[in-house]
């Protein structure tokens, strides 16, 4: 396959460059590169920065001249251009490129909060991380059916949200709303206007958003995006924290921050927006265990998950809710315990296909995938099997019909979850769904629904 080659118009150093790019691989590139006497050094990441006086040998060696968009999108479809965010130095002037576009009457405003997220001291929550909020931002606001004014509140909040940052969780987002309020006041914004940018970068202090608060919702998942990173990402997000607390003593810090990951863990669903719930929530919940794992092995904390030497059996459940929140459970033939719908994979089976799978052989209701919403992942002991434990990743889905118990099922049965509600928590519900998904449910966005007092024939099930 060819290499391509741009027309030499880009000037430095006296003289003016190419661009040199492959289809294929950096190994070819290099190849090339090496032939035509272009040294190792002007290679930038993907490409190659190529002299006006080597322009027509590169064509005359097989390079394929077009002009500089064509080059743009072949590299793009190669797979092979390394993004704005993974170059530091030119993450300032994609940041300036945006504000510049959407607050073109404030530029003096938008090199000082460029300028405030490039501080040398930040090693996560810099110019890279604000680029990620603000694309997230982008992704999660469409569809939503937010205004002009209140979507430009939420931009103007993720810009501001970390523009002080030092290290002091709670006086960090503090003196960041009275910066916004500060600094939109003096550009001439509106009172309003100001006041709703001051309350949005409030919410990231704790991270909790009242039920119904899109924007505050499109905000606080954008933020936490991090979270459901590859695992590179992830790991690059976890490196530079602890270089952002480097003077913190290692056993301190570990401490702190698995205090902080357990927190997040037990807000399932971690994300409040079904687009980001969607799009990193399983993620997210494997990178929080993984981490929450090290730490606790750091801190000299006895695992929560299974013994080493238990089975661990990896299945799917669903939570179905009628219309007063009450969640279906169901007892299998011949046990005592009452658990979700649900049971376990196929070989080659995801847990989300098994979720519908399962929903319509033991209760007869016909689901779709897109339908599930990740409520998260867990482990418990398993409810019927001795010595075993179950790896469980829970689905919250809505009820398309009258469930009827089927194959192995011998009885259904409506169950409250609200915490006030008489007999919520009986003694023969399986410990997954007593310990984690009841739980959980109760601090889902929207909260409890169910009616006190009420248990009745119907079911689903976890183990």
């Amino acid at each position: 396959m060819p290499v391509y080659i741009d027309p030499p118009l880009w000037p430095a150093h006296g003289t003016r460059f190419s661009h040199l790019v492959s289809d294929t691989s950096y190994e070819e590139l290099h190849e090339f590169a090496d032939r035509l006497g272009v040294a190792r050094r002007a290679f930038d990441r993907d490409h190659y920065d190529v002299r006006e006086s080597l322009y027509h040998e590169a064509v005359a060696a097989g390079a394929l001249p077009v002009d500089g968009r064509q080059l743009t999108r072949v590299l793009v479809r190669s797979g092979l251009r390394v993004p704005a965010r993974a170059r530091p130095d030119r993450i300032a002037r994609v940041l300036l490129r945006r504000w510049a576009a959407r607050f073109p009457a404030h530029p003096a405003l938008g090199g000082e909060l460029v300028d405030r997220w490039s501080e040398p001291h930040r090693h996560y929550h810099g110019p890279a991380h604000l680029l990620a909020v603000l694309e997230a931002v982008d992704l999660l606001l469409t569809g939503t059916g937010l205004g002009p004014a209140r979507s430009e509140a939420l931009v103007l909040a993720a810009w501001f949200h970390d523009a002080v940052y030092r290290g002091r969780p709670g006086a960090d987002e503090r003196e960041s709303a009275a910066l916004a309020r500060t600094r939109l006041g003096t550009a001439g914004f509106a009172e309003p206007f100001v006041a709703e940018v001051e309350r949005l970068v409030l919410l990231t202090l704790g991270h909790r958003v009242a039920d119904e608060d899109t924007v505050g919702e499109v905000l606080l998942d954008a933020d936490l995006s991090v979270l459901g990173a590859d695992p590179a990402g992830y790991a690059a997000y976890v490196a530079g924290v602890r270089r952002e607390y480097a003077h913190v003593p290692g056993p301190l810090f570990a401490q702190a921050r698995l205090s902080v990951l357990e927190d997040l863990r037990a807000r399932q669903p971690l994300f409040r927006t079904p687009a980001a719930q969607r799009r990193w929530g399983p993620a997210a919940v494997r990178n929080l265990e993984g981490e929450i794992g090290r730490l606790r092995v750091a801190v000299g904390k006895p695992s929560d998950g299974p013994p080493v030497d238990a089975e661990v059996l990896t299945i799917t459940a669903v939570c179905l809710r009628d219309d007063d929140g009450a969640l279906l459970t169901v007892r299998k033939r011949g046990t005592e315990r009452f658990m979700l719908v649900g049971g376990k994979l196929d070989p080659g089976e995801s847990a989300a296909s098994a979720a519908v799978r399962e929903t319509a052989e033991e209760v007869g209701l016909r689901l779709d995938t897109a339908q599930l919403r990740l409520l998260g992942v867990f482990e418990a002991p398993a409810a019927n099997e001795a010595g075993t434990w179950v790896r469980c990743t829970v689905f919250t889905a809505p009820l398309t019909g009258r469930p009827v118990p089927l194959a192995e099922i011998e009885e259904l049965r409506w169950q409250p979850v609200g915490e006030d509600s008489p007999g919520a928590m009986p003694a023969d519900l399986a410990p997954l769904l007593r310990e984690h998904v009841i739980p959980a449910l109760r601090r889902a966005p929207g909260g409890p629904r169910s009616r006190p007092g009420r248990a009745t024939s119907g079911g689903a099930g976890s183990r």
